[in-house]
């Protein structure tokens, strides 16, 4: 099964994207009350996110899930995820993670946690925007992998090429 989850902002098109070009079977929609209800009016939208969503989801079949937390607490954003991927079969479910939509909290939490899973499972990390004359539709996975390290040790040798770190790890010896 195809499963996406994605963060909501207070325009519902990094989401309509995801579901319109992805197609997946289900989808987690983590936001807040005021995200799922606000009208994105400024942008041409009549009615609000969350039926938006709904009316996106019934186009490509899928089954959409509203997950509700307060998206500037770390941990609400942490246990709306937590929840969301145990639904997931990380064996044989691919994975999307639309780190694109909602607040710095939900963007940043996706992000790491579809980096953490992508060493495992089938995951692919995208970014996706559309508005005006930009469109942006791009699987960042593994160039997020890259660029952000796992390793403590990387980290740290990635600090000392710049001022001296007075820090450092012993490593061992092979």
């Amino acid at each position: 099964m195809k499963v996406a989850i994605q963060g909501l902002g207070e325009v519902p098109k990094t989401v309509e994207i995801v579901l319109r070009d992805e197609k997946p079977s289900r989808t987690y929609i983590i936001g807040s009350e005021y995200q799922f209800k606000y009208v994105a009016s400024k942008w041409g939208y009549t009615k609000s996110n969350e039926e938006v969503v709904k009316e996106a989801a019934k186009k490509t079949g899928t089954e959409v899930i509203f997950c509700k937390c307060d998206v500037f607490d770390p941990r609400s954003v942490y246990e709306c995820i937590k929840r969301a991927l145990q639904h997931v079969d990380i064996k044989k479910d691919e994975i999307i993670i639309n780190y694109t939509g909602g607040s710095a909290v939900v963007r940043l939490l996706l992000g790491t946690i579809g980096i953490m899973l992508s060493r495992f499972a089938r995951v692919r990390i995208l970014y996706a925007i559309e508005y005006q004359d930009v469109k942006v539709g791009s699987d960042q996975t593994e160039a997020l992998k890259e660029v952000i390290p796992t390793d403590l040790q990387l980290l740290l040798d990635f600090l000392e090429k710049g001022p001296k770190s007075e820090f450092k790890i012993p490593r061992k010896k092979k």
